[in-house]
């Protein structure tokens, strides 16, 4: 029976220092160790995480399709850039729930760095295609 798990999710946690927990496999942490950082999330269809966690300060995904899920949960998570996917993150700051759409070839602010929002530091629990 499949879980959904997310494929070497413990080497990753170990690694990487975030936890990847269930997806429907159209989002999926881009293989390598990250090293290239933004430089190397730049295709079409890749999504790019940027956090304090890891010293690269960020995490690229990639997308198979035009639609998934991913649960995870990356600390101190601010900001998204998108390519060719709109995404709905979802985050948790304080106890409270937040919801960001981002468009397509976007950049887009969350957590703390949500001026609007005033949100505290934000730990992502989801990310879901869009469109």
């Amino acid at each position: 029976m499949e879980g959904f798990t997310h494929p070497g999710a413990e080497r990753i946690l170990q690694d990487r220092k975030i936890t990847l927990k269930r997806g429907d496999g159209g989002i999926m942490l881009k293989p390598g160790d990250g090293v290239s950082g933004l430089s190397g999330c730049s295709e079409a269809r890749d999504i790019w995480v940027e956090s304090r966690v890891d010293e690269k300060r960020g995490y690229c995904f990639l997308t198979t399709g035009t639609s998934g899920y991913l649960a995870m949960e990356i600390p101190d998570t601010f900001m998204l850039w998108t390519q060719d996917r709109a995404v709905r993150a979802t985050v948790t700051a304080a106890g409270k729930k937040t919801t960001y759409e981002a468009g397509k070839d976007q950049v887009t602010p969350i957590g703390e760095a949500d001026q609007d929002g005033g949100e505290k530091r934000s730990v992502l629990v989801e990310l879901r295609i869009t469109g």
